[in-house]
């Protein structure tokens, strides 16, 4: 198997990245955004990671009239439910189940790669969306939270 080495233009991609408050299923909050946006975002394969059992559901859009690529994934892992189960109040969730550890209590995040989008107005007419509460652009200080945003 050959082995993909990461440049360093992978990590200085152009790309925005949304947090996005919800408490609907993540195929709820597609259908709200391919709604709202006029897109078709896209069940894709879940991702995964090596020696961990977490699963991340993605969706996909890509706009040949823009130039871009959405991807809708979760921040939370599928199998973190049985975590949730056995956590109380005094037990807390484990951390390793989190997509981007960063930001723990966001539940999904949109990340749009290249093409000229007014954010501020993205942003706007998402938070007018009945199935979301609140959505707003983060920014990553980490390496490892970067990586985990190259999916192709």
């Amino acid at each position: 198997m050959a082995k993909h080495r990461l440049k360093l233009h992978d990590f200085n991609q152009k790309y925005a990245l949304l947090a996005i408050h919800s408490n609907a299923e993540i195929f709820k909050v597609a259908y709200s955004l391919n709604y709202l946006l006029k897109i078709s975002l896209k069940r894709e394969d879940d991702i995964c990671f090596k020696n961990f059992d977490y699963k991340f559901p993605l969706y996909k859009y890509i706009s040949s009239k823009y130039k871009s690529k959405m991807f809708l994934f979760s921040n939370k892992s599928q199998n973190s439910n049985k975590l949730s189960a056995e956590a109380t109040l005094f037990n807390e969730l484990d951390t390793s189940s989190l997509f981007i550890l960063e930001f723990p209590k966001v539940e999904f995040f949109l990340k749009i790669e290249e093409g000229e989008f007014d954010i501020k107005d993205l942003i706007f007419k998402i938070n007018n969306c009945k199935n979301i509460t609140s959505c707003y652009e983060v920014n990553l200080k980490r390496d490892k939270s970067k990586y985990n945003l190259i999916f192709e």
